[in-house]
């Protein structure tokens, strides 16, 4: 007996729709076929909705330890559940940050007690941490390495000798923040007047981006993992090539909004690297349609609205992503920007791949039932009252999306 039956969905077969009946059981999928007959402990109809792979979200700030006024595990997850990512992996600027083993079992440890999803997490690079992340290889639960080119939040800048120790060393996923710092700098001080929000995108220009994106490409050698995150430039895309290992995500707010919604959010679109031009926005979106860009991730970087409040100097970047994550990309399907199998593959098979999580990131027997149901016909604007981020509010209130998922499964089991 099948412990659950999805009955006539809207499955995807490779590129191609099908509609078809979807059987798990202990967890996993375990056949799939036109109609499945057997009995089973439940069933659902899912006439006219999709049965979608639970997204992975492969750039999250959760915030947990030391920060958790603005997100924790519970909340953070609890948000990606209610947007329908199963799956996030974690950055280690938390406080303490995760750079040592002992940091990173604690994170494990935490999780299991409070996690409401699946979660992994980054180890950072600092200037002699390369032994510790050594110890730690091999973990379920290491997503990789994340690496500061620039100053973010959380500052954790590595330098090239440690960099070069670890690509060496360790056969991991290398996730770059690629803004370069000496640009970034250098941009600062040739700036006149007292900066706003407005001038982000000056503060922080598109040629930081680039230059980091570079670098990035000049460390590519046979064997190596390097990804980039957050792109938000036109001119990054060229210089992702998978062939040679260099991979790289969008974040749903650069893909959305310009340097003119920064303008009019303020702080709330402060994020790094900033929002840039409609030319970068419609740059990132072709290149995502057409797999040039290999995932949508968040980069969820929850702060409290009182914080954002803050003059511009002073006041945090980055903006949540969870709840809203799944809704703008498949509203992109919905107006014919993107394919179905393009957004399932961004949004799940492709961070899946990325981080060699062999049963996740499709609807196909023997890979887990993290699943959603989509209705295609739904909208949903966002309001702070529907956010389950700790933070309450998003940048994406007011703009009309795809719907939330109707039901949302975890290893076969409802969790919404």
């Amino acid at each position: 007996m099948h412990d659950l039956v999805f009955k006539e969905a809207r499955i995807l077969d490779g590129a191609r729709e099908r509609i078809g009946s979807v059987a798990v059981r202990e967890g996993r999928i375990v056949r799939i076929d036109d109609r499945i007959d057997q009995a089973a402990t439940h069933e659902l109809d899912c006439r006219g909705r999709w049965l979608l792979p639970g997204a992975i979200d492969m750039h999250v700030h959760l915030r947990d330890p030391g920060l958790e006024h603005k997100e924790d595990l519970a909340s953070g997850t609890a948000a990606a559940i209610a947007g329908g990512v199963t799956t996030v992996a974690d950055m280690p600027n938390t406080r303490p940050p995760t750079l040592d083993a002992d940091s990173f079992q604690q994170k494990v440890a935490r999780a299991r007690e409070r996690a409401r999803c699946n979660v992994l997490f980054y180890m950072g690079l600092g200037s002699d941490n390369v032994d510790q992340i050594a110890r730690v290889v091999g973990h379920p639960a290491l997503a990789g390495v994340k690496v500061f080119l620039g100053a973010t939040t959380g500052d954790m800048l590595s330098g090239d000798a440690a960099l070069a120790r670890a690509l060496d060393r360790l056969d991991l996923l290398f996730v770059f923040h690629a803004e370069t710092e000496a640009l970034l700098r250098d941009a600062k001080a040739a700036f006149e007047g007292t900066p706003t929000a407005a001038d982000h995108h000056i503060l922080r220009p598109a040629q930081a981006a680039l230059a980091g994106a570079r670098t990035v490409a000049s460390l590519a050698l046979p064997g190596r993992r390097l990804h980039i995150a957050h792109l938000s430039c036109a001119d990054e895309v060229p210089l992702l090539d998978p062939a040679r290992g260099i991979t790289g995500e969008a974040a749903p707010h650069h893909l959305w909004f310009t340097a003119e919604d920064t303008a009019r959010q303020g702080n709330l679109l402060k994020v790094n690297p900033p929002v840039r031009s409609s030319r970068d926005r419609e740059a990132l979106r072709a290149a995502l349609a057409d797999g040039r860009v290999a995932a949508v991730a968040t980069d969820h970087a929850p702060h409290t609205l009182a914080e954002k409040a803050q003059p511009y100097p002073v006041a945090p970047s980055g903006v949540p992503g969870l709840d809203t994550m799944v809704a703008s990309t498949l509203a992109l399907v919905r107006a014919g920007e993107l394919s179905m199998a393009r957004a399932v593959d961004a949004l799940s098979t492709a961070p899946a791949a990325l981080l060699r999580l062999a049963t996740k990131g499709q609807v196909a027997p023997g890979f887990d039932a993290d699943l959603f149901l989509w209705d295609p016909d739904a909208t949903w604007t966002p309001s702070a009252a529907d956010l389950r981020t700790r933070c309450g509010w998003s940048p994406f209130e007011g703009v009309p999306l795809a719907a939330r998922p109707d039901a949302v499964w975890l290893a076969g089991e409802r969790v919404t």
